[in-house]
């Protein structure tokens, strides 16, 4: 998802192709991250940061996100996996970050196990002394074959 591309250092990268469904962010395109209008295999790279809190309906973070259910971000995450390697080279990879505060890292890695495999990953962040305790994690995974 392409979001407001706050993870890149240049947002206008000529070799990427940002994805999102809201328009309001200005993807290059506008679509569901689970049936990609590509009909090509020749991505060498995949960034994956999808929705991984369901917030509640009307929280403000959902007002800028999007409201999501845990069932849909599972359904995002999983379909996400196996469009991505429908359109990915044989020797891909996935930069994949995740957020543990709803669902366990590693709960979230079998959605994707049938298409990607984790290589190594780490914690990026630890948010503690809050009412839900949780990390974010980057993970490095390649697509199987």
């Amino acid at each position: 998802s392409a979001g407001k591309r706050a993870i890149w250092f240049n947002k206008q990268h000529p070799d990427t192709v940002y994805v999102d469904v809201r328009p309001e962010v200005e993807p290059d395109l506008v679509a569901d991250s689970r049936e990609l209008p590509l009909d090509m295999r020749g991505y060498a790279l995949v960034v994956f940061d999808p929705p991984h809190v369901n917030f509640g309906a009307n929280a403000d973070l959902s007002k800028q996100y999007g409201h999501h259910t845990t069932a849909e971000i599972r359904d995002i995450v999983e379909r996400t996996g196996k469009e991505a390697h429908r359109i990915t080279k044989p020797d891909a990879l996935m930069a994949f970050k995740w957020n543990d505060h709803d669902q366990k890292l590693e709960r979230i890695l079998e959605l994707m196990a049938p298409w990607w495999e984790p290589l190594f990953g780490h914690t990026v962040k630890v948010t503690v002394g809050t009412k839900h305790p949780s990390a974010t994690y980057w993970v490095m995974l390649r697509r199987r074959a």
